[in-house]
C-alpha cells in the first residue's frame, strides 16, 4: 500500500468566498457529524453518540470565527491570520465560546444550568474535554480499568445530543449556510454603519 505524505495546512490567507466556503462546509460537516450521533443514539452505542456530539458541538464553534474573518473580507479590514487558525483549531478556545455561547442563551431566556455558570467556568471545560476521553478510551477510574461503554450511559448521551441540536437549529436560522448568505447579512446600509459605529468604538482593531 502507497503512504502518501500528508500536506499541512499552512497560515493561507482567504478570500471573502473562501471564507464563504468555509462557512459552508463546516456547516455540513457538523450536520454529518449530528446525523451519525444520532444514529449511533438509536442503535444504544451512547459513548461514540456522545463523542460525535462533542466534535459536532466543537465544529459548530468554528462557525461563529468563520463568520468574523469573513465579515472582515467583505469590508476589507486587517486580517490577524496566525491568530484566526490558532482560534480555529483549538479545541480549549472552541469550548470556551461554547459556553460563552450557552451562557448568553441562559440569560436571554432567563434559565439556569448548574454547569454554565461563570463561576465554573474552567471546571467545566475540564468536564467536557474529560467526558471526551472518557468516550474513546478505556482508561483506569477508582483505581479500577473502565470503558466507554460502562461509564457513558443513555441520559448522558442524550442531554448533549439535545444541546447540539439546539445550538444546530440556531446557526441554521440564520440562512449563513447558504450560499451568498452571509455576503447578504453584511451588503447592506445598516451593516455599513453598525461596523462603522463599532470601529470609531475602538471595537475593531
Amino acid at each position: 500500500m502507497k503512504i502518501q505524505e500528508v500536506e499541512v495546512c499552512k497560515l493561507t490567507a482567504l478570500s471573502f468566498g473562501k471564507l464563504e466556503e468555509a462557512y459552508i462546509f463546516v456547516y455540513e460537516n457538523a450536520k454529518e457529524l449530528l446525523d451519525e450521533s444520532r444514529l449511533l443514539f438509536e442503535h444504544k452505542n451512547y459513548a461514540r453518540c456522545y463523542t460525535l456530539a462533542q466534535i459536532a458541538i466543537e465544529e459548530l464553534a468554528k462557525l461563529p470565527i468563520i463568520y468574523q474573518e469573513a465579515t472582515r473580507s467583505f469590508f476589507k479590514e486587517p486580517h490577524d491570520w496566525k491568530h484566526f487558525y490558532k482560534r480555529l483549531r483549538s479545541h480549549e478556545a472552541k469550548n470556551r465560546q461554547n459556553f460563552v455561547y450557552f451562557r448568553t442563551i441562559l440569560d436571554v431566556t432567563e434559565g439556569e444550568h448548574p454547569d454554565f455558570e461563570f463561576n465554573k467556568l474552567e471546571q467545566t471545560l475540564k468536564y467536557f474535554n474529560d467526558m471526551k476521553n472518557m468516550s474513546l478510551y478505556a482508561d483506569v477510574k477508582n483505581n479500577k480499568f473502565t470503558k466507554p461503554s460502562m461509564e457513558i450511559k443513555q441520559h448522558t448521551a442524550k442531554e448533549l445530543l439535545q444541546l447540539v441540536e439546539g445550538m444546530f437549529e440556531i446557526f441554521s436560522l440564520t440562512g449563513f449556510q447558504n450560499k451568498g448568505g452571509i455576503k447578504k447579512s453584511l451588503d447592506h446600509e445598516g451593516a455599513r454603519i453598525k461596523r462603522e459605529i463599532f470601529r470609531k468604538a475602538g471595537l475593531i482593531k
